[in-house]
């Protein structure tokens, strides 16, 4: 037997224990005792500083190690001199370390699993609670919102999207709303679609809190530490606002957190490693700037696998990360998709979109549509003491991180997202979604590491636990109170009012420009657009009415005439006059239309307001609607005598 072993230089071969000479065929021999020199009856015949070797004596055994089943004496003979000098200077390589340098670590005042659960369970409530409640009528309805919930209709229809699909994001993150949909019973199930999917949000954002918990729980040893985590993650304005709003950020992060998780359990375990490869691969297929956290992602795997084992578990977990991530290419050169139609390709002679098309023009996209700045006074105005550690405490963990790589590794996820924000080019709001949890784990683990150097300073550990509870105490009534309108106000009334006119009041076969907020409650039967009525087969998402050929020049023609009505609010509206080129179209309608209602809610300090018109068409219908009729329903606009002047002095209004 040979084993690695620290000990004194070369010993010589120890003297044979009593019995090991020439005996007499046939005689007894007695069972091996353990002698001095001779460790549990092995005899040891040779060491070196790096190594042993030494016989192995079975429990039992009735024959001397030394001796031949025959009964005939014969000691191994002494290693020739050539040999032994050979093997002494040998370089021997050491057994590799196998010990992981970032440990679990233990709490030191350390819970009984079940009241554990149940501090998980009372934070993972209040979660719950607080974004469940007033979810339908706050915040208002996205674009973005309508348009993953009519992607995961198609979905169900056996389509990517119900226009053509252009590779915006990749299909996985509306692909899981579909299933949602299907697990409880259609879109409608909780009110109009877009309820159902405020709904699946919410399980996210209670399932990425727990994970937020676990994974600072794990990292830290602290409970109170992951409970301060959770809190931050959840509870901010900002939680409160983007994670109950359809976004495929949500998903992502999910997945994102999940993957980390992976990771930090994983004790360089290869299954761990591949699922956190494949959780990642998922994360991207969901949203696909997430890619921005692969350094580090990558880093972390570094760090929670062995030396030993770090290449082939970098090679799997990055493999894994990349054959899912490919299945997005793939779909684009089955489908012929993968090149830009102007590249005249010899095999490429029709019409298409393209994924490098689309790539190019989102790299390029302006700030017309949002800006670094316009978002980051948003984020102060709503959580000014989030956005503060956001910045500080990745800054203090990557300082620290470099006597404790642990720390160094969440700044640094936490800077790639800072580096998506400040890039340029078009940031919306709610791309901050991924740096809310990020940021409540770097402040879990950075304040447990700061409120422990207390603790340590006083020689009485549990300081540290009182601090965190108290910093506790502080956090989570600042979000509450800062929270506030945001469980009363009903932005959304004036969208599901401005539906409901036009169920009543518009025509079905008629041609509706809406948003996409609007689309399946009024494409769809049963919806809330709907009712018990005809669905709008007419009805288009104005930004595909714009650049939708199919629609823009088979449907209109070109002619803004054929539009009937457009169903606007503020943010179509600034779309409209701002982007130019096809979306003149809807511009010059607009131009020739007339106000028939308007409907306005508050939405933060500001208000939301929606408003329904009618195009007059080259030859005018006897009647056009203006001015506000109190004695109608709130909204409606009544109707005047037609005429030139009249129309004038109604767009004067408007």
């Amino acid at each position: 037997m040979v084993g690695a072993l620290s000990g004194p230089p070369h010993t010589p071969l120890p003297n044979p224990p009593s019995g090991i000479g020439l005996q007499a065929q046939g005689a007894s021999i007695p069972t091996v005792q353990p002698q001095p020199g001779i460790p549990n009856g092995n005899i040891i015949i040779y060491r070196a500083p790096n190594f042993i070797v030494r016989t192995v004596n079975r429990t039992g055994q009735k024959v001397h190690p030394l001796r031949k089943p025959t009964g005939y004496t014969a000691v191994t003979p002494k290693v020739m001199p050539q040999q032994e000098q050979q093997v002494a200077v040998s370089e021997t390589r050491m057994m590799p370390n196998v010990t992981l340098e970032n440990k679990p670590q233990k709490s030191s005042i350390p819970l009984p699993a079940w009241l554990e659960a149940i501090i998980a369970f009372v934070a993972l409530a209040g979660t719950s609670v607080a974004h469940a409640y007033n979810m339908f009528n706050f915040p208002r309805y996205e674009l973005d919102e309508g348009t993953y919930i009519s992607n995961a209709w198609a979905i169900t229809q056996g389509a990517l999207s119900p226009y053509p699909y252009g590779y915006g994001h990749p299909p996985v993150g509306w692909i899981q709303i579909a299933g949602w949909i299907q697990l409880t019973g259609g879109f409608f199930t909780f009110g109009n679609a877009l309820n159902s999917g405020r709904v699946l949000m919410l399980l996210y954002a209670v399932a990425s809190a727990l994970l937020v918990y676990l994974i600072v729980s794990r990292m830290t040893g602290s409970r109170v530490a992951g409970v301060l985590a959770l809190v931050i993650f959840s509870f901010s304005p900002l939680s409160i606002t983007y994670q109950r709003q359809i976004f495929l950020d949500n998903i992502a992060t999910f997945w994102m957190l999940l993957s980390i998780y992976f990771l930090v359990i994983s004790r360089s375990r290869l299954l761990y490693i591949v699922l956190a490869g494949i959780a990642f691969g998922i994360c991207f297929l969901s949203k696909e700037v997430f890619l921005i956290a692969l350094p580090g992602m990558i880093y972390a795997a570094w760090l929670y696998t062995t030396k030993f084992q770090r290449k082939f578990s970098l090679v799997a977990f990055i493999y894994a990360i990349i054959a899912l991530c490919s299945t997005f290419v793939l779909l684009a050169v089955l489908k012929n998709e993968l090149f830009p139609y102007a590249w005249h390709l010899p095999w490429d002679n029709q019409p298409h979109l393209s994924i490098l098309d689309t790539f190019i023009g989102q790299a390029e996209r302006g700030q017309e549509g949002g800006s670094f700045i316009a978002s980051w006074v948003d984020w102060v105005a709503n959580d000014p003491f989030f956005i503060a550690i956001s910045i500080a405490i990745p800054a203090f963990n990557l300082i620290y991180g470099w006597w404790n790589r642990k720390h160094l590794m969440l700044a640094l996820l936490s800077i790639c997202f800072w580096l998506l924000l400040i890039r340029g080019g078009q940031v919306l709001s709610f791309y901050i979604i991924p740096l809310i949890a990020t940021t409540a784990i770097n402040t879990g683990v950075a304040l447990n590491t700061l409120l422990g150097w207390a603790g340590k300073l006083v020689r009485f550990d549990p300081v540290r636990v009182v601090l965190l509870l108290i910093v506790l105490a502080v956090v989570l009534p600042y979000d509450l109170q800062e929270t506030g309108f945001r469980f009363y106000q009903h932005p959304t009334s004036a969208q599901d009012e401005a539906m409901v006119w036009v169920r009543d009041h518009v025509p079905h076969n008629s041609f509706i420009v809406v948003n996409s907020y609007l689309y399946m409650d009024l494409r769809v039967p049963e919806g809330a657009g709907v009712g018990d009525g005809a669905p709008f087969p007419h009805a288009e998402v104005y930004w595909n009415v714009a650049y939708d050929p199919e629609l823009y020049t088979q449907a209109l023609e070109g002619n803004w005439d054929r539009i009937d009505y457009i169903v606007a609010d503020s943010e179509m509206l600034s779309d409209i006059e701002t982007y130019g080129g096809p979306m003149n179209l809807i511009k010059t309608a607009l131009e020739h239309s007339v106000l028939r209602a308007d409907f306005r809610s508050d939405d933060h300090n500001l208000q939301i307001v929606v408003q329904v018109y009618q195009i007059i068409h080259k030859y005018p219908q006897p009647v056009v609607y203006i001015g506000v009729n109190s004695t109608t329903t709130p909204g409606i606009i009544s109707p005047l005598p037609a005429g030139p002047q009249v129309w004038a002095e109604q767009r004067k209004l408007t």
